[in-house]
């Protein structure tokens, strides 16, 4: 092999030599770079898009923030972090006197702290007696006993966030005059009110006389409303049983205990 062929020879290997060291100090990092780049931009995309869609949520609540607003506020008003039996009393005075009735008395009890309700067990059946065996002929299937279904005992929903250090109940008393019409309208005004009420009784009885020895109206009935008023405060503890009234019971003006709380200037 004569000399210029082996200088030919090294010099393609050089030049091999140099391509390749080109490529894996010059290239390859380039191209290892661009992959990563184009990954990155792949996953800051996904969370861009994640990021809009947050976005257009925070949006959509943001337009229904005057709505959610009114509703807390109105679900406050109905159950209230306080007793605020002054309150409650205008607000009765208000219903009885678009129902065209006058309140008579209004009486409260201490509050009750709430008692989650404890779960109500399935009832059983027993099995029934032996009964006589079928006469001859008789169909036997036709004549055993058909026990009923067992009745199914309805579930009883609690919030764990709801309890007794937080939640307590007011028993109250409001009686009116007026007729029986009247009656059901100042119930109907009461279960729809600001505070929420819950009706637990309903008792009439014949108007006695008023207190110039008149005579009441004909079909004019006294009417005794009793039900639950209801307290929930935002801390975590609640008043203790009795605290959230002032005075128990309280007795409106009008009645033969009156005191400074009155539930209607009639």
């Amino acid at each position: 092999m004569d000399r210029n062929r082996i200088k030919m020879i090294i010099a393609a290997l050089s030049g091999v030599a140099v391509l390749a060291l080109g490529f894996l100090l010059g290239v390859q990092p380039q191209l290892t770079a661009a992959s990563t780049a184009a990954d990155q931009r792949v996953s800051v995309e996904a969370q861009n898009e994640g990021l809009r869609a947050t976005l257009a949520q925070l949006v959509a609540e943001n337009d229904q923030l005057s709505t959610l607003t009114t509703d807390r506020d109105t679900r406050r008003a109905s159950v209230p972090g306080a007793a605020d039996m002054p309150e409650l009393i205008r607000q009765l005075d208000e219903m009885a006197s678009q129902a065209g009735v006058p309140v008579t008395s209004f009486t409260t009890s201490d509050a009750a702290s709430y008692e989650v309700p404890a779960s109500t067990a399935v009832p059983t059946t027993e099995a029934p007696a032996d009964s006589a065996a079928p006469a001859e002929g008789e169909d036997a299937a036709a004549a055993a006993p058909v026990t009923p279904a067992a009745p199914t005992a309805p579930t009883t929903y609690t919030d764990p966030t709801i309890t007794a250090a937080n939640f307590s109940t007011i028993a109250v008393t409001v009686d009116i005059q007026g007729s029986y019409d009247q009656a059901l309208d100042f119930v109907d005004r009461l279960q729809k009110g600001q505070r929420l009420f819950l009706v637990t009784a309903i008792t009439s009885s014949e108007a006695e006389e008023g207190a110039d020895g008149e005579a009441a109206a004909a079909g004019t009935q006294t009417w005794t409303v009793g039900g639950l008023v209801f307290v929930m405060q935002d801390g975590e503890a609640a008043p203790a049983d009795g605290d959230a009234t002032t005075t128990a019971p309280t007795q409106a003006e009008g009645t033969d205990e009156g005191t400074d709380t009155t539930a209607s200037g009639r």
